[in-house]
């Protein structure tokens, strides 16, 4: 089998399958109660869900004008940018000592919020900076049905699963997550190994320009959340949500949608960097607190 072929196995199905079994498993984490919980704290959540609708998407508009080395790169950027928070915003949320709930609910709502307008976003990203070079079809009722489809179907599925047979899913929880995390980093080196020469011409200005995107996002954010009059907690808590994103979704889409390798590596090269970020941002909201918290 020659190389070009597992890219294409990786694109056509590993890629997409390691998504529907990460869905599947945030379904058969989910219970009715965490449905419930989303409209407990209204303002905080409409505060959250507003900002990750216009702050992320500006900023990242903003680089892929300005500072994307290509075409393909400025849609990447768009992409990154228009992902909801990820899972993994909800443990990070917890160690910072932030407003869980709050978490919860905002990755609950972005993730059915997001089905409906990334295809926007990314059918005029495409249109817009790639044009007619770009010699992809990319309809968008068909990208509604992908997305959806490898989101919404299987987390309700899982859902299901998790009402029905309560012992069964949280037994099988971890081991689809473990493969699914295993391929869908497999799949992360198959990219990156498929674009050596981008990567060699553009890393460092690909390092430094998400390095920068996640600076900007967390500093527009908590400049708006002060202002919002929101307490530390429900601040740190969205926050957060703006770090950690969704990569493996748009990565999907650019991959396996878009059939464009190239337009993933931002996203790939925020899974480490956004990681950092987000470790620096909870270490210095414990000490904030624990400082805060010692007598004088």
């Amino acid at each position: 089998m020659q190389f070009s072929d597992l890219l294409s196995l990786m694109g056509d199905w590993l890629l997409p399958g390691s998504l529907v079994c990460i869905m599947l498993s945030m379904g058969l984490s989910l219970v009715a109660d965490d449905f419930r919980m989303v409209f407990r704290n209204k303002r905080a959540l409409i505060v959250g869900i507003c900002s990750m609708l216009i702050v992320p998407p500006l900023i990242g508009l903003a680089i892929a004008l300005t500072l994307a080395p290509t075409p393909a790169l400025a849609v990447g950027f768009i992409l990154l940018a228009t992902t909801p928070s990820g899972m993994l915003s909800n443990l990070f949320t917890d160690m910072a000592k932030g407003d869980l709930a709050l978490s919860m609910s905002m990755t609950l709502l972005l993730s059915m919020i997001y089905i409906l307008v990334v295809p926007f976003y990314a059918h005029f990203a495409i249109l817009h900076f790639m044009g007619v070079e770009a010699d992809v079809e990319v309809p968008l009722v068909s990208f509604f049905w992908d997305i959806f489809s490898i989101t919404v179907l299987p987390a309700g599925t899982g859902f299901l699963i998790r009402a029905l047979r309560p012992e069964f899913a949280l037994w099988i929880k971890g081991h689809i997550k473990r493969v699914a995390t295993i391929v869908l980093f497999t799949s992360f080196g198959f990219i990156l190994v498929d674009q050596i020469p981008v990567l060699r011409e553009n890393l460092g200005a690909l390092f430094w320009i998400t390095v920068g995107l996640n600076l900007a996002m967390i500093a527009v954010v908590m400049t708006l959340v002060r202002f919002a009059g929101l307490t530390r907690r429900e601040n740190i808590a969205i926050s957060i949500e703006h770090l950690m994103r969704q990569e493996g979704t748009a990565i999907f889409i650019a991959v396996s949608i878009v059939g464009n390798n190239e337009m993933s590596l931002p996203m790939i090269l925020n899974t480490p960097v956004a990681l950092v970020v987000v470790l620096l941002f909870v270490a210095i909201t414990r000490r904030s607190a624990e400082t805060s918290a010692s007598p004088a």
